[in-house]
């Protein structure tokens, strides 16, 4: 693929976040690049490749990888506030993230906010009144534990926001139309007693298949967050898996494997 050809690893941003106070930029699959554009260290990948694709997807998007912050992830509940000192945390090759943390928030302009994610949802949470950013990571048990809320109570205790104040955003993950699930998920996901949980739970005649857009968006309604500020993308990693990276594409297609980041930073005045 030639310089002219190649086309911007940002593989999406929501556009009714246009005109907030922050920006950001997920990453996706770029044929013809080494490892496909996968922008995640992981056991099998080469750190050099990795590298030098975060790197271009950062320059596409316009952020300096200084600036940027990546957790540990563990798909768990615990959220971190990353203070302009933690620029540059979690990165290559001392991957120092904080640890077992699947969320941030940040009131600092400086810092930029990653998470990394395959089939998982990312997902983004702006207060414009008090300018603080939260950026999670949900999984099924990141869903079920609701993350999403704690990051918004994150948000409240830190930073005083007001849960009515933020827009949200719901990134690109696998979508309902794919995430076919077992009891475990399901019966994991009804006893969160989140108010309206059987909107995210469709029964096909194959199994049961677990909506995290809807679950998430629930989560974030019963945190306080308005319906008319929480923004899904609705684009399924596995159906589009040619534009981004999935887990479950790779495993059942055999794709190949790699890792999506969403990027979000706040704007200086």
């Amino acid at each position: 693929m030639t310089t002219t050809e190649r086309r911007s690893r940002v593989a999406y941003q929501f556009p009714a976040f246009r005109g907030l106070g922050f920006r950001h930029a997920f990453s996706g699959r770029v044929r013809g690049e080494d490892a496909d554009g996968d922008v995640g260290h992981g056991p099998n990948t080469d750190s050099v490749v990795i590298e030098r694709n975060r790197k271009a997807f950062l320059e596409d998007a316009g952020y300096d990888l200084a600036d940027l912050v990546v957790s540990r992830q563990t798909h768990g509940i615990n959220v971190e506030i990353a203070r302009r000192e933690d620029r540059g945390r979690g990165l290559y090759p001392t991957f120092d993230g904080f640890p077992a943390t699947d969320a941030m928030v940040t009131n600092e302009p400086s810092v930029a906010l990653g998470t990394i994610v395959a089939d998982c949802v990312p997902i983004i949470l702006y207060d414009p009144r008090r300018q603080v950013l939260g950026l999670a990571h949900a999984g099924w048990r990141g869903t079920v534990g609701a993350i999403a809320a704690a990051t918004v109570q994150s948000m409240t205790d830190a930073f005083a926001s007001s849960p009515s104040d933020i827009f949200a955003g719901v990134g690109p993950s696998i979508g309902p139309c794919c995430y076919e699930v077992g009891h475990e998920v399901i019966d994991s996901w009804s006893r969160s007693d989140t108010p309206g949980y059987d909107r995210a739970v469709l029964e096909r005649e194959s199994g049961y298949h677990f909506d995290l857009w809807e679950a998430n968006r629930l989560v974030l309604r019963a945190a306080g967050v308005p319906d008319d500020q929480i923004e899904s993308s609705k684009r399924c990693v596995r159906c589009e898996h040619e534009r981004f990276f999935s887990y479950r594409a790779t495993r059942q297609l055999g794709s190949p494997p790699g890792r999506n980041l969403m990027i979000a930073q706040l704007l200086t005045d």
